[in-house]
Formats: C-alpha cells, sequence, structure tokens
C-alpha cells in the first residue's frame, strides 16, 4: 500500500483500440448534447414564462458555439486528457447561467462574457503551456506573490460585508484572492514535492514521535501564518478558512501522517474562537447559524429566508422561475445562489448540482493518481482539495450545517475573478492529464518497438 504519494503505481496505457476511440467519442459527443440542453431548455422554459431578457440570446449563442469549437480543436488536436472534467464544468456553468438569468439578467449577461474569457483561457493553457512542471521551479516568487498580493488588499482594498477582499482598478473590481489561490496551490506543490520524505518521515524525535525540523517545516508554517494572518487581518474568515484546510488535508494526502491532522483540529478551534471574540460580523453570523429565529428580521434573515426556500422546493421543486429566493434572499446571485437552486429544482435538481462537484473533485483526484511527476501529482490533488473545499463550505453555510462565510460556489456564483481563476486552475488539471497521457502513450510506443 502507497503511502501519501510517495511509491503510488501508474496504470500503464496501452494503445486505445478503435472501439474505445469511439466509445470515447460517443460519450463526448452525449455530453455536449446534454450541457446544450442544460442551456437552451432552461432559457427556452425562462422565454415562455416571460422572464426571458431577450440580450441574453446573443452571448448564449456564442458560449454554445465557442463550447462546440472546443470540442472539435480537441478533436483536430487529439486531445488524450482526462473527457470527463470540462463537461461536467461547462453543465456547472451553464446551471449558473440559467439561474442567474432568472435571478438578475444583467448579472447573467456578464457571467456569459467571463465564462467564455474563461473558457478560452482554459484552452491557452491547454495548448499554450507546454511544460507546466516549470511553475514548480518558482517555488519562492509563489509564495511572495501570494502575501503580497494579501498585503496589497489589505492596504488598498475595498471593504464589503465586513471584509477587506476587493481592490477597485478603474472601472472594475477584482478578488485578489481567487490568484491566491493559484500562488499558493502552486507553491504548496512544489514546497511539498521537493520535502515529502522529510515532512512525512521526520528528522527530530520527541517522544515516541517523529517530526521534521524547523528548516523543513519552517517555511510551510511561515507561508501558513502570514496567509491567514494576512486574511485574518482582512477579516476575509471564509477564504482563511478555506486556505486553512488546504493547508492542513494537502500537508495529511502527502505525507499520510495523521498527526498533523490532530495538530489541526485545537489550532482551528483556537482560531474560530479568536475569530468570534475579535470580530463583530463574525459574531453575528455564528449567532445567526446557531438560532436564525431569535433575530428573524435582522442577522438572521439571510439564513431563515434560505431554509424557507429550500424547504419549499421539496422533493421535485417548485419549478424554474416559480420560486421565491429570486426576490427574499439577499445576495442570491452570489451566496445563496444554492437555495434558488434547491427551491426551483427541488432536492433531485439540487443533488444533481452536487453531484457535479463531486465529479470534478473525483476527476481531479484520478488525474493526480495516475500522473507520474511529483509535482503534477500534489497540485492535481490540491486543485481538487480546494475546490471540493470551496464546494463544501458554501453549500454547508447556505444549509445552515455551518456558519455562512461568503465565498462564492465555483462557476455557478457571478463574479469575474471566481470564473476565470477556475477556469485557469482547470487549465492546469487537464494539462497534466494530457501530458501523462502522451508519457504514457510514449512508453507504451517504446515497449512495443523494444519488442
Amino acid at each position: 500500500m502507497c503511502r501519501g504519494f510517495h511509491g503510488c503505481a501508474r496504470n500503464k496505457s496501452p494503445f486505445p483500440r478503435w472501439d474505445e476511440k469511439v466509445r470515447v467519442m460517443k460519450t463526448k459527443f452525449s455530453l455536449r448534447l446534454i450541457i446544450f440542453a442544460i442551456l437552451w431548455l432552461g432559457l427556452g422554459v425562462l422565454h415562455l414564462e416571460g422572464k426571458l431578457d431577450p440580450r441574453l440570446l446573443g452571448p448564449a449563442g456564442a458560449f454554445t458555439l465557442l463550447m462546440a469549437a472546443g470540442a472539435v480543436l480537441e478533436r483536430v488536436t487529439r486531445y488524450r486528457g482526462d473527457p470527463f472534467i470540462l463537461p461536467t464544468v461547462e453543465a456547472i456553468v451553464s446551471v449558473g447561467v440559467v439561474f442567474l438569468a432568472r435571478i438578475r439578467p444583467d448579472l447573467a449577461l456578464h457571467q456569459l462574457w467571463w465564462a467564455m474569457a474563461g473558457l478560452v483561457l482554459y484552452y491557452l493553457l491547454l495548448w499554450g503551456l507546454r511544460d507546466y512542471r516549470r511553475l514548480g521551479n518558482l517555488q519562492y516568487f509563489w509564495g511572495l506573490a501570494a502575501v503580497g498580493l494579501l498585503v496589497v488588499t489589505l492596504l488598498f482594498g475595498v471593504t464589503s460585508g465586513g471584509a477587506t477582499s476587493w481592490l477597485r482598478l478603474g472601472p472594475f473590481t477584482v478578488e485578489p484572492e481567487e490568484l491566491v489561490k493559484v500562488a499558493l496551490l502552486l507553491f504548496l506543490a512544489s514546497y511539498l514535492g521537493e520535502h515529502e520524505t522529510l515532512l512525512r518521515v521526520g528528522t527530530v524525535q520527541i517522544g515516541r514521535m517523529s517530526v521534521p525540523d524547523v528548516r523543513t517545516l519552517g517555511p510551510f508554517l511561515l507561508m501558513a501564518a502570514f496567509s491567514l494572518g494576512l486574511l485574518a487581518a482582512q477579516k476575509s474568515l471564509g477564504t482563511a478558512l478555506v486556505f486553512y484546510a488546504l493547508f492542513v488535508l494537502l500537508l495529511y494526502a502527502v505525507t499520510d501522517r495523521a498527526l498533523y491532522l490532530g495538530v489541526s483540529i485545537p489550532v482551528f478551534l483556537l482560531t474560530g474562537w479568536l475569530g468570534y471574540t475579535l470580530f463583530g460580523h463574525v459574531r453575528v453570523r455564528v449567532e445567526a447559524w446557531l438560532n436564525p429565529w431569535r433575530d428573524i428580521a435582522g442577522g438572521g434573515y439571510q439564513i431563515a429566508q434560505s431554509l424557507f426556500a429550500i424547504a419549499g422546493g421539496g422533493v421535485l421543486g417548485t419549478g424554474l422561475g416559480n420560486g421565491i429566493a429570486a426576490f427574499q434572499v439577499p445576495a442570491v446571485s452570489t451566496d445563496f445562489i444554492f437555495a434558488a437552486i434547491a427551491e426551483e429544482l427541488g432536492f433531485v435538481g439540487a443533488m444533481a448540482v452536487i453531484c457535479l462537484f463531486l465529479i470534478v473533485v473525483l476527476r481531479a483526484f484520478s488525474i493526480s493518481m495516475k500522473t507520474s511527476d511529483h509535482f503534477g501529482q500534489i497540485l492535481a490533488a490540491g486543485i481538487g482539495i480546494l475546490i471540493g473545499t470551496e464546494s463544501l463550505v458554501i453549500l454547508t453555510g447556505v444549509t445552515k450545517l455551518l456558519p455562512l462565510t461568503g465565498i462564492p460556489l465555483p462557476w455557478i456564483s457571478y463574479g469575474g475573478s471566481s470564473m476565470l481563476v477556475h477556469f485557469l486552475l482547470l487549465g492546469l488539471l487537464s494539462r497534466i492529464s494530457q501530458a501523462e497521457s502522451k508519457n504514457s502513450l510514449a512508453e507504451a510506443k517504446g515497449r512495443e518497438y523494444a519488442t
């Protein structure tokens, strides 16, 4: 049994047979048809109900053509990477666009353009980044970039909802925290890959435990402290929670040492208590989480309305365009969009959306386990952990399983920064998968020529 990423066996891919090629082509074609159906059936229902803004038809058509052109180019360029992850994300984006068209047509219009820009960025990375492993050579650059972006946001950022998370650049506002996710992932993948053995085995004996020395663990702890400290100073505690989970879970995935998980729990509880004690808006959210009915017209209003909407959806939902969440729930286009989905599509539709996210995370882990390059393994696993953690945190917040944190649901919630960065991460993931497929094919050819 392999420990962490060390010594994990790779699946050697033989030459694909013709019937296998045909099966994959049919699968890709069927997936694209399903995506187009999600987008256009949703828009069609809104049109029949008189709730569709005609301005959306042109950008929606352009987005459809771009998805189709990308699928054709994948065939022409013989893309051999994971065939399911991009169509799954395109389905998630389509769901988000339909519900934004229902809630705020002006935001849906912007979201379509951001989605098209994200898809172009995805293909630029897929075909333009020749060797992703070179990114691992800039280990400390990525660490400094992450800290620098957080410092700039703290000093010059715009405060909204109690957190200083935005920078205003002329007519645009950007969220640097989204770029910090990419920089941190690249830093962690490079650093953990380089120091995996020492982090897993340890060099200092404390009783029966062997722990890494300060030189090995110090830079990792320093980066974690700087990043989380700056986020706490910005009062961006939702992103801090996601980053904390990323640090801990990726360290555990690489080393397979339960010690790190054990240490992280009391640290998490202590920092959570400090956040509750020091920040008023955190106390409001925690109190609204514990009992939203106490102040249902004030601090508990959002979560109470979200729960009313979700409960009203039942099993099959009220039907697209027939829910109250679009008008009753504040921030429904960002933090609470899942409440509108659960109300109008019901339990079945909500679970379908959750399953789409689960597929993305599982495909990321699958790519990680099939990759021979250590940097690529950790980076792919980190992307899966990040997307899974973000989705879990916001979904549990909307359903009152955890206090609300105010982070976007990837590819669904409105936001250009989030859309672009998550397509960038998807491009890196597909690039890793494509590179490994080419390596496996080259090795298979070498074995065939040798025999």
